[in-house]
């Protein structure tokens, strides 16, 4: 590991978030226009896109499609940003990449990418130099102005809209998902979950030029529509109850399934099923076992991340395919609505009968997080049932719920910041190289890359 380049990779987190493409598109250029040496499948969304990224990238590699992955933020080391084939690349890979984005940006007249660009930029030189045929990328925020909108996209996946980063990307969900759905290249396959805001469908259907290329996922219904056809009545006979809730896993895999078969990649697209068994998605709904103790891991970020976990939680535990947690580490960065986010834990503790909740804050985020005292206070307004206390770190609250789990054995669910997610992950010793990779198949089954990494 270089730590001259490290080094100076970290002194770009003092320029913040810059959103626009000038300066990418311009490193880009002066790096040989790496990002157009393959294909793209291009996700955007408020949830779920990285769990369908994976998914998406490991179908391809069961097929034998040597595939690049682009995702953000990282759990505990930067490199888990850039895997190929699911395995992330190197130190010496990353700092070789990063090194020629340097060299590029210190070109006159300079232009110094942020640390998210810098990312972004090493990854399209990596995945040049891997020979990979494709990359399956995560966009960082947005998407009208975020770097990943200059990839060559001829596939592009839109997930769940909701309210985030409101200070950036407006105050509506209509005015969030025009700035997703400016991913949409013409000619690109589209595919997109159907939601019932009439101004998010109204901001995805604008930017689609051709109705015969795009669908719907129609999640209430387990169905896909043409959008050519979207506005005919579909109420499909089901042999099975659909009630709206479905797993963010499901839903990913979904996505990936109907994007392949649009892109007549028939093959990967019957590989999806056995990508999601052999996917490993670390800090989603992660289960690990740890000195005698049941541990699970989510990285619910908004409040529709914390709902849709909490209720994938409640509803395996009232049918008996997960225990009930016994006590919930949580920590968060800052929050559209504190009260929203909380709810669903609230709703979770009183459900599952959960016993303590350990307030705790998270460590290394780019944002300041929010106090562990707030998130006391805006349980306490909502009564939540459950014993709430503060302990300073992650690191300290874990060891403080194995303590009170000692005896009753229920698990313990750490759910919030992916930054706090990181944390615990680091202590329980879980940030290796060999624990973030997402593909966990025998090697004889796929090609793992083109120089056996």
């Amino acid at each position: 590991m270089s730590e001259d380049i490290r080094a100076w990779l970290e002194s770009l987190r003092s320029l913040g978030m810059r959103p626009g493409l000038e300066i990418c598109s311009s490193l880009l250029l002066r790096m040989g226009q790496p990002h157009r040496e393959f294909p793209s499948t291009h996700v955007a969304g408020s949830n779920g896109k990285g769990s369908c990224c994976v998914i998406l990238a490991n179908s391809y590699t069961l097929n034998g499609v040597c595939t690049g992955l682009f995702t953000s933020p990282h759990l505990c080391f930067v490199e888990e940003r850039i895997r190929v084939d699911g395995v992330p690349i190197t130190s010496e890979e990353f700092d070789a990449a990063m090194t020629e984005v340097r060299d590029a940006a210190l070109q006159e007249p300079e232009m110094l990418p942020t640390y998210f660009e810098a990312t972004f930029l090493a990854a399209m030189v990596a995945f040049r130099e891997a020979g990979i045929e494709r990359a399956v990328v995560e966009t960082g925020l947005g998407g009208r102005l975020d770097p990943t909108i200059l990839t060559e996209a001829d596939c592009c996946i839109i997930t769940e809209i909701a309210l985030e980063h409101t200070d950036v990307l407006g105050h509506t969900l209509g005015e969030i998902a025009k700035e997703k759905a400016a991913i949409i290249r013409k000619g690109a396959v589209v595919v997109a979950r159907w939601s019932y805001d009439a101004d998010v469908r109204a901001a995805i259907e604008e930017k689609v030029t051709d109705d015969d290329r795009a669908w719907w996922w129609r999640y209430d219904r387990d169905s896909f529509i043409q959008f050519s056809v979207a506005h005919e009545s579909h109420r499909p006979i089901l042999d099975k109850e659909i009630d709206g809730y479905i797993p963010y896993l499901k839903e990913a895999a979904r996505l990936a399934e109907i994007s392949l078969f649009s892109k007549m990649r028939y093959k990967s697209s019957k590989l999806v099923e056995r990508a999601v068994m052999h996917t490993h998605w670390p800090g989603r709904m992660q289960w690990i076992e740890y000195s005698g103790a049941e541990i699970l891991l989510d990285a619910a970020h908004n409040a529709s991340g914390m709902s849709r976990a909490c209720a994938q939680v409640i509803v395996e535990m009232q049918n008996s395919t997960a225990p009930s947690p016994g006590v919930v580490i949580i920590g968060c960065s800052p929050q559209e609505d504190l009260f929203e986010f909380t709810h669903p834990l609230v709703e979770l503790v009183s459900t599952c009968d959960v016993q303590h909740i350990i307030a705790t804050k998270p460590l290394g985020g780019r944002h300041t997080p929010i106090p562990p005292s707030e998130i006391v206070e805006v349980l306490a307004e909502q009564s939540v049932t459950a014993k709430v206390e503060i302990v300073d770190t992650p690191a300290d609250a874990l060891v403080k719920a194995m303590e009170l789990v000692k005896d009753s054995g229920a698990p313990i669910m750490g759910i919030g910041s992916l930054y706090m997610v990181g944390n615990l992950l680091k202590h329980l010793g879980l940030d290796d190289r060999e624990s973030m990779t997402t593909l966990n198949a025998p090697k004889d089954e796929f090609v793992v890359d083109k120089r056996n990494r």
